[in-house]
């Protein structure tokens, strides 16, 4: 009934020991709390008890079509999907923006540099040198 792992039946146990993506997790099974029963990765039992009061118990399918895609916990998931890309994109923006910042710094430093070329000044010493202190007159 459940799935094999090198031949051996899976069982609940090996099942909850995976490491689910939280798609995964909200979207292809029932929630915990509400007592279902494994048989295999898509197909749960009500087991008999009480379903949990939670909303997503009551919107939990076996068809394949349905499962979970329309409970909190399967919209929760892709929220943090989501949020977890969104986040390496804005590192990868600030690093971007670095480059950008320390790029423009030189461009202006070698754009200052060939314009005192262009205009033949000199470069590296100073412009403006006192040949005599001036006196103050009143």
């Amino acid at each position: 009934m459940g799935r094999t792992v090198g031949g051996v039946p899976e069982s609940a146990d090996m099942f909850y020991l995976r490491r689910l993506s939280p798609i995964q997790s909200g979207c292809c099974k029932p929630p915990t709390e509400c007592g279902y029963v494994y048989q295999n990765e898509t197909f749960w039992n009500s087991g008999g008890g009480m379903v949990g009061p939670n909303l997503d118990c009551t919107r939990w399918s076996n068809d394949q079509e349905q499962l979970c895609y329309a409970c909190d916990s399967c919209k929760a998931g892709v929220l943090a999907s989501i949020k977890k890309s969104w986040r390496k994109v804005s590192v990868i923006n600030i690093v971007v923006m670095i480059i950008l910042v320390v790029f423009y710094i030189v461009a202006y430093a070698a754009f200052r540099n060939n314009r005192k070329i262009d205009n033949d000044e000199p470069s590296g010493e100073a412009r403006m040198t006192k040949a005599q202190p001036s006196r103050i007159h009143f």
